[in-house]
């Protein structure tokens, strides 16, 4: 990890990405329920924000070993962004 700021940039933006897909989704199955699709964006902003929260309160703040771990799982934490875009793909079908 380079610094936390890069994360928290990282983070961000995959978060704008994922955001702009689920719009653009909804602009193109006008036919799925707009509330499932809000849910899908809630649920990335709320992964988003705990990511963010966590990578500011790291959980030891003097062993460099822990503090690896910890931002090693934030950054394989970033995947659940990634899977809520799956529940799009199944509102399509």
């Amino acid at each position: 990890m380079a610094s936390k700021k890069k994360l928290k940039k990282s983070i961000n933006n995959l978060t704008y990405e994922l955001i702009s897909e689920c719009l653009t989704f909804k602009h193109f199955h006008p036919e799925v329920e707009s509330e499932k699709i809000d849910a899908v964006m809630h649920k990335i902003l709320e992964t988003r924000n705990d990511l963010v929260a966590r990578i500011s309160n790291p959980d030891g703040k003097g062993n460099v070993k822990i503090n690896r771990q910890h931002y090693n799982s934030i950054q394989q934490d970033m995947n659940l962004m990634v899977d809520a875009m799956d529940e799009l793909g199944k509102l399509a079908k």
